[in-house]
């Protein structure tokens, strides 16, 4: 009996190795979703362990049960520099994104699951490049792709207005579902 629960034991350690999951790499951030008021609402909220926060102002298009976030250049540096924008390796694995393109106006660039998606929307720029499997945190919390659009472009850019409310902590948050907004997204921001 020993042996054997020594070796689940054993298996189970392997397959979390192997599994490239990160039990030390706590969330230390919460992306809040949503309309300006409610978001910016939440983010006059004091909590216990506040360090920084922020909102960004994004656009949302949906079709065919897709969601298409749209955000500005700025918009997508601000992510970048807190290593939010993580590019999926082999399925499941991610890496933060180094650098993004610059765009010059009329450009876009588009990340997605599949470079071939099929976004269906008439209304986007012209010269729109993929870029990559990349997502905001761990995962598609709030849109299954994201558009970013040079900054001259985004407000003349027609979509429905959302804003992004990011907090940071000086340790885990524990105050996820408080907040009054569609969507929070546990997140580890770097400093």
């Amino acid at each position: 009996m020993k042996k054997i629960t020594l070796w689940l034991a054993a298996l189970c350690g392997g397959a979390i190795m192997l599994s490239g999951c990160n039990m030390l790499d706590k969330a230390n951030g919460i992306i809040l979703y949503g309309d300006e008021e409610k978001v910016l609402s939440s983010l006059k909220e004091e909590h216990k362990g506040q360090v920084e926060k922020d909102s960004l102002s994004v656009k949302l298009m949906d079709t065919d049960g897709k969601r298409l976030m749209i955000m500005d250049e700025t918009s997508a540096q601000y992510l970048l520099e807190k290593e939010l924008l993580q590019e999926v390796k082999d399925g499941r694995d991610t890496e933060a994104l180094s650098s993004i393109p610059k765009l010059a106006e009329g450009e876009a660039f588009l990340f997605a699951k599949k470079e071939d998606s099929d976004i269906g929307f008439d209304s986007l720029p012209d010269q729109v490049n993929y870029e990559g499997n990349v997502i905001i945190g761990d995962g598609r919390a709030y849109a299954d792709m994201f558009l970013v659009v040079a900054d001259e472009d985004f407000t003349a850019f027609e979509a429905e207005a959302k804003t992004m409310g990011i907090i940071q902590y000086n340790k885990d948050p524990d105050g996820i579902g408080g907040f009054d907004v569609e969507r929070e997204q546990l997140v580890k921001i770097e400093e």
